[in-house]
């Protein structure tokens, strides 16, 4: 990183002196740019670093975004405002109002591009096609791998590309959207059809410079290292906006938040020799992406830089000697101000209050139920996809997710006939905070519309279902596929073929408590949720058994209720939430795939 980082700074410096003799020539474009929305309309409380104290202060939501963007666009008319992808999911916005609530949202903010996401078709067609027909119609939809069939109720609903004028120049912007993860983890119709990512962008900007557009945007929504890979492999594309993973870039050490990579673009290298933009805005309206781009005549990047802002407000707590979060002094406050203002990744915005009209509107109602209290955790409770890895941008946790493997837990419990269960852990959205737990906690840790499902198998099919969720990972299919359970324990060895990486499996007997190997023509009863049992996100074995013995059992209790259930139990018996004993933990030992 410190190579691109020198070359970029070398170009930086160079570049900066042919666009003063050629002023005339060069185009400046800005992008300002979102991602991975998942229903977090409005502003929200965040833990960072000031100085190098733990500072709580809100970030984000769509009424500081609409302020930025004003205040961004009138210091740069040259300018689109992108979003890549995933609206849907992830907090009681979207689980009480499907949509509703965030079409009225998105339509606060005038869109040049929307690139859709996996999540848009988690409920289905009928779902996406009511949630785009609520959307302003300026705000144009762009999936240019996607199609429907003729006749499908989203037909004619989203265009491969859109060209914006931009001062007197033509922009091109196509729409990418990642396919294996969409068609494995999501729910599209067999009306819907995918094609692949870099071919279909490249056919599309082969279109677009026929039309003598040499400037252009994909738009995607496939994850960091797709786009990376993507870039290397076209040829005339200059930008490539993303979406999915989620993915912070740039230094945000000074705030305490772990970033991806500390490059802010990422330059690669096209197929054609030339530099190509990647950037990507992180998650949650949390921050927003600010890229500035210079072309030269013929279209081509002379260099790009820009910096991605966390919108913060501007009311700080600390805790106090007592470990109670309190509202700092006027001193402290000035001090933590002069701070902000003097980092570039940070800006205080002021919520917008039209905006902040439309987003109370919902927020009441939904916190009028997510504010009961349903107990406590003890202590922090990380998530990782991937052991060892930083998903929730705060832990490194060697054997992988504390949370998922309690939510495994409480599907067990509410279950009562299962042996195990098994749960993906990309159903699993967010850590859970050291303090008291209420129901938003509960339907923003698992948002989605799922029962759970109790299926038949024997040891050697639930050894299978384990090795295909880990191969749907190695495959580059999504991380959320990793397998996390409860009762059931093994080690995972990621550096081993397909099919050879779980070993050492163990059960647990229900009632006498002792743990035993898990035999392979014996039948157990596995609980999961509803959507991997039909064989989502790489969980083949669940469907193929019941294609073989006859549907399992889907009990058709709500599974964020399970973890409802599980934490009213605990505070009936004045007990907190904390992380399982290492006996209990599905992951016995794991090994990470280094090739």
């Amino acid at each position: 990183m410190k190579n691109i980082y020198s070359k970029i700074m070398l170009s930086l410096i160079l570049s900066a002196s042919v666009v003063s003799a050629n002023n005339a020539e060069a185009f400046k474009l800005s992008v300002f740019h979102v991602n991975d929305i998942h229903s977090h309309i409005s502003s929200e409380a965040m833990k960072l670093k000031v100085d190098g104290v733990k500072t709580y202060m809100q970030i984000g939501g769509y009424a500081r975004m609409v302020n930025q963007l004003k205040k961004l666009k009138a210091k740069k008319p040259n300018s689109l405002v992108l979003n890549a992808g995933d609206t849907f999911q992830g907090t009681l916005f979207y689980s009480l109002f499907k949509g509703k609530a965030d079409a009225k949202a998105l339509n606060l903010i005038s869109w040049d591009a929307y690139a859709l996401g996996n999540h848009e078709f988690d409920d289905g067609d009928k779902a996406l096609a009511d949630f785009l027909d609520l959307l302003d119609d300026d705000i144009t939809m762009l999936a240019a791998n996607v199609v429907p069939d003729k006749g499908n109720i989203l037909e004619g609903k989203w265009s491969p590309y859109v060209i914006k004028t931009v001062g007197k120049e033509k922009i091109g912007i196509i729409g990418i959207d990642i396919v294996g993860k969409t068609i494995k983890s999501s729910n599209p119709s067999d009306e819907i059809k995918f094609s692949d990512e870099t071919k279909t962008a490249q056919k599309y900007i082969n279109e677009l410079k026929t039309m003598g557009i040499n400037k252009i945007i994909v738009l995607s929504h496939q994850g960091y290292k797709n786009d990376l890979k993507m870039a290397s492999a076209l040829s005339g594309v200059d930008i490539i906006v993303g979406g999915d993973s989620h993915s912070l870039l740039g230094d945000f050490s000074n705030l305490g938040l772990k970033s991806t990579s500390n490059d802010y673009p990422t330059i690669i290298t096209s197929k054609d020799n030339k530099q190509v933009c990647v950037v990507q805005a992180w998650e949650y309206a949390h921050l927003l992406g600010d890229l500035d781009v210079v072309f030269d005549k013929q279209g081509d990047v002379l260099y790009c830089t820009g910096q991605p802002k966390i919108l913060a407000g501007d009311v700080f707590k600390r805790k106090n000697k007592e470990g109670k979060k309190v509202e700092v002094s006027e001193d402290e406050k000035t001090k933590i101000l002069k701070i902000l203002a003097a980092a570039s990744n940070i800006d205080i915005v002021d919520e917008n209050k039209e905006a902040l009209k439309i987003v109370k509107e919902y927020e009441d109602k939904v916190n009028v139920k997510k504010a009961t209290v349903i107990g406590s955790a003890g202590e922090e409770l990380g998530h990782s996809r991937i052991p060892g890895d930083t998903y929730d941008k705060r832990n490194t946790l060697p054997l992988g997710s504390d949370i998922a493997s309690i939510v495994a837990k409480s599907f067990y419990d509410l279950s009562k006939l299962a042996d195990a269960c098994i749960q993906n852990a990309g159903g699993v959205r967010t850590p859970i905070m050291k303090g008291e737990i209420n129901m938003g906690d509960a339907y923003s840790l698992l948002p989605f519309s799922n029962t759970l499902f109790e299926i038949q198998m024997t040891g050697s099919e639930i050894k299978q279902v384990l090795e295909d969720a880990i191969a749907n990972v190695k495959t580059g299919g999504s991380t959320g596929s990793f397998p996390y359970s409860y009762a059931l324990k093994y080690d995972v060895d990621m550096s081993k073929n397909i099919n050879n990486t779980v070993s050492n499996l163990e059960i647990l007997d229900r009632k006498t408590q002792v743990w035993g190997e898990l035999i392979k023509d014996k039948m157990y009863t596995i609980v999961t949720n509803s959507y991997t049992a039909g064989g989502k996100d790489g969980y083949t074995t669940f469907k193929t058994v019941q294609d073989k013995r006859g549907k399992g059992v889907d009990t058709y209790l709500d599974y964020a209720l399970s973890f409802v259930k599980y934490v009213e139990h605990k505070k009936a018996n004045n007990e907190e939430v904390m992380i399982l004993p290492k006996a209990l933990h599905s992951i016995k030992s794991f090994k990470a795939d280094t090739k």
